[in-house]
């Protein structure tokens, strides 16, 4: 018996924007997501597991007394997103099962990708489902039905062997920075692999992953997260029969292991690509430049990623929530789709230091003129540095992108032509006027070829 397992997806096709952590290629997940069926498929599984997060529902939309008309329309595009990868589910050719994560939408999930059967039998297997929830302090529980439910299945007198699906980790504990281990995670550990019933035990939510290990009866593995590069899932292949019966095989799968490195262009947020001011505004303040759609479109058809890079120290210094920071670069997003072109990733910093109003906002990379993400950006999205641009309209970007290894431009709108000025007759690097004529540079042109 073969299982495909695939984890932390984080799709975002229909609703707009990112996922929070640009880390998770959200809008790439369907190509992703796609890659890994057909692979699978490929290799001859039988059945597909996954583990949440199936789609990135944004975080700003389970707050409390939310319903405003954008909520009710990023709602219906969640539901899009759920539809379609039913859609390619259904059509992959073998057998399948979805649990949902913390960053899912349960009641979406179950109208949308079924909530049950909770225990399936495919082939010789038991499929056995949890739909476990974050407690207090983000937590991962097993309780009420779903604790109910593992206790019923320990006590499954059938012959069937068992396979558990979960989002959250079992072990080994995995708590430094964020609890990814249920609280209960000893005890479950304890039972499972002393059951003598189950025999593989799948997980995701910690999204490096973590090598499979056999404790008594039971394969526990933490499968990587596809959203993320390499893009990995796993195969496992158990044994059901013979001397052999319940030994379990397993292959990592990384869909871009040898994928080359790409040129990218990170560009500043106010002031180059939209006006000024969203500093201390919501979603609504968002308002595009003129020049910013057409010189995005122009970096991409050449080949350039496209990556945000952008200080937001109105978080840190009490002016913003997280939630609506997300809010104004989905809104960002939209607007830019509109226009036809989309980034890859927004990366912000939130750091304030030591005017922030809490520490717990307070936690990121530093802000430019460090290159810290530009390097962290780098580092998670396969990128070279070395054949990169940074477009920016303070000397604050210049520093960053001349620390980091990168080649600055910077362009007039914005704060940019009081900062060419401050430089007076020894400018600190290219200066041309708007975000066209910055692509125009970056690609190797002339203006009037392009305009």
């Amino acid at each position: 018996m073969r299982i495909a397992h695939i984890t932390n997806i984080h799709l975002r096709s229909h609703i707009p924007g990112h996922p929070a952590l640009p880390a998770r290629r959200g809008r790439t997940a369907p190509e992703l997501l796609a890659a890994a069926l057909g692979d699978a498929r490929g290799r001859g599984a039988d059945v597909v597991a996954i583990t949440g997060d199936v789609v990135d529902v944004p975080g700003y939309l389970f707050g409390p007394e939310r319903d405003t008309a954008r909520d009710r329309q990023v709602w219906q595009r969640v539901r899009a997103d759920y539809r379609l990868v039913r859609r390619m589910l259904d059509d992959c050719g073998m057998a399948w099962i979805a649990v949902p994560g913390n960053h899912d939408s349960y009641r979406v999930h179950a109208e949308e990708l079924g909530s049950g059967p909770f225990v399936r039998d495919v082939g010789g297997l038991r499929f056995v489902s949890f739909w476990d929830r974050e407690s207090s302090g983000n937590v991962p529980r097993r309780s009420l039905t779903e604790r109910e439910r593992f206790d019923s299945s320990l006590l499954d007198p059938g012959p069937r062997p068992q396979v558990h699906l979960q989002h959250f980790v079992i072990t080994p504990r995995l708590d430094d920075g964020y609890p990814h281990t249920y609280a209960e995670g000893e005890e479950l550990q304890r039972r499972t692999s002393g059951s003598g019933r189950v025999v593989l035990s799948l997980s995701g939510h910690y999204h490096p992953g973590a090598e499979p290990a056999k404790i008594g009866s039971t394969t526990f593995s933490v499968t990587p997260a596809l959203v993320e590069h390499p893009h990995s899932y796993r195969i496992f292949d158990l044994t059901l029969d013979g001397d052999r019966a319940g030994a379990v095989r397993h292959t990592q799968v990384d869909l871009a292991r040898d994928a080359s490195a790409r040129k990218a262009v990170f560009l500043d947020r106010d002031g180059c690509i939209n006006t000024l001011p969203t500093y201390r505004h919501g979603p609504e303040a968002m308002h595009l430049l003129p020049a910013a759609a057409p010189a995005l479109r122009l970096l991409r058809d050449h080949g350039y990623a496209l990556i945000v890079v952008t200080n937001q120290s109105c978080v840190g210094l009490g002016y913003a929530e997280p939630g609506t920071l997300d809010e104004v670069h989905d809104r960002l997003s939209e607007l830019l789709a509109d226009e036809g072109v989309a980034v890859d990733a927004i990366y912000s910093s939130p750091v304030a230091g030591e005017r922030a109003v809490s520490d717990r906002y307070n936690v990121g990379d530093p802000p430019k003129p460090s290159p810290a993400m530009i390097r962290r950006a780098a580092a998670e999205l396969n990128l070279d540095l070395s054949g990169s641009f940074l477009i920016g309209d303070r000397s604050s970007d210049i520093a960053a992108a001349r620390a980091a290894g990168v080649r600055p431009i910077l362009v007039r709108t914005g704060d940019g032509r009081a900062t060419g000025q401050s430089w007076g007759d020894t400018p600190a690097c290219t200066v041309v006027d708007d975000l066209v004529a910055a692509a125009v540079e970056v690609v190797g042109g002339t203006l009037a070829r392009w305009t």
